[in-house]
């Protein structure tokens, strides 16, 4: 199967229209060449906290914990949505001008937000392609990397693109582009190794999505900690509500709901389920992402 030609007939969105680019071995929408000096020269704030991770691995999830604890639990403040709480540092670069409306730079809107204070950070960029005061170590914010099951990312992102109308292909033909790297900050692997890197440095956090699933409270507690802001028992116990499933997909502030449209029986935030895959991926798909993982995974001491 012809992984480029579906790359560059399939994926719709407005920013694919000057075709993709390999940067450092990830693929990018061409667009980002012209603004990638930007985000580099980007000026980093050691008290921002930056949300890292391949697309569809619990960034929002993430955003919500973060900037509720930062902020005491505001639930008033939290009615503001989250694309204006917590910045996309590259949402120019994809096909949200809706967050970061078009303009010469594209991290003004992060600019403009810092004067009132440190921000949470989203984005899905590779470490080294990162602000070039953290990826050189000038810099040490705290960073906060999301990983999850490759196969239900895969499925998820799929879902994505398909309920932006962004991607006109089939299931089978998105799989074997995110096999091949050949899906917006893929490869996969790659994104995720470039992160794992910095695994023991004391300003870095890594989180995993089935973990969050299994113990909610427990992961907060984590976070909480790893903020330096200690949460009251009522303050966990609210948030623990707050970041629950059926909360994050009614919540107007963190569900998208106004950008896509509705009556289509999809959301945003879709399902939340581990091991969701099961229910869309044939068997020999399984095998060949399992067999995929374990290449890319044998000799590391990354824990799946």
């Amino acid at each position: 199967m012809d992984v480029d030609k579906i790359l560059r007939e399939k994926f719709t969105m407005s920013c694919m229209n000057d075709g993709h680019i390999l940067v450092n071995g990830f693929t990018f929408p061409g667009k980002y060449k012209e603004l990638k000096q930007y985000y580099e020269n980007l000026e980093v704030d050691d008290e921002d906290v930056w949300i890292c991770n391949f697309p569809k691995s619990g960034t929002t999830w993430v955003q919500e914990m973060v900037w509720m604890i930062l902020n005491n639990c505001d639930v008033k403040k939290s009615e503001l949505p989250i694309y204006h709480r917590s910045p996309f540092l590259e949402a120019n670069v994809m096909y949200f001008d809706f967050i970061s409306p078009s303009t010469a730079d594209p991290t003004e809107h992060i600019r403009v937000r810092k004067q009132k204070g440190p921000l949470v950070i989203k984005t899905h960029l590779p470490f080294e392609l990162l602000p070039t005061e953290i990826n050189t170590r000038a810099k040490k914010p705290k960073v906060i990397y999301i990983t999850r099951d490759p196969k239900d990312v895969c499925v998820s992102y799929y879902h994505h693109f398909k309920l932006f109308d962004l991607f006109k292909g089939e299931f089978n033909e998105f799989c074997e582009c995110f096999l091949a790297g050949k899906v917006p900050y893929g490869p996969y692997w790659k994104h995720i190794f470039s992160y794992w890197k910095m695994r023991n440095d004391s300003n870095f956090l890594f989180l995993k999505y089935e973990e969050m699933k299994n113990d909610l409270s427990e992961v907060i507690s984590q976070v909480s900690g790893f903020l330096e802001r200690p949460l009251t028992d009522d303050q966990m116990n609210m948030l623990t509500q707050h970041l629950s499933f059926k909360s994050m997909q009614k919540n107007p502030a963190v569900n998208y709901e106004d950008f896509y449209e509705s009556g289509t029986g999809q959301n945003f935030i879709r399902k939340g389920i581990v091991g969701d895959h099961k229910n869309i991926m044939l068997s020999d798909m399984i095998k060949r992402f399992e067999d995929w993982t374990k290449i890319n995974t044998n000799n590391t001491d990354y824990l799946i």
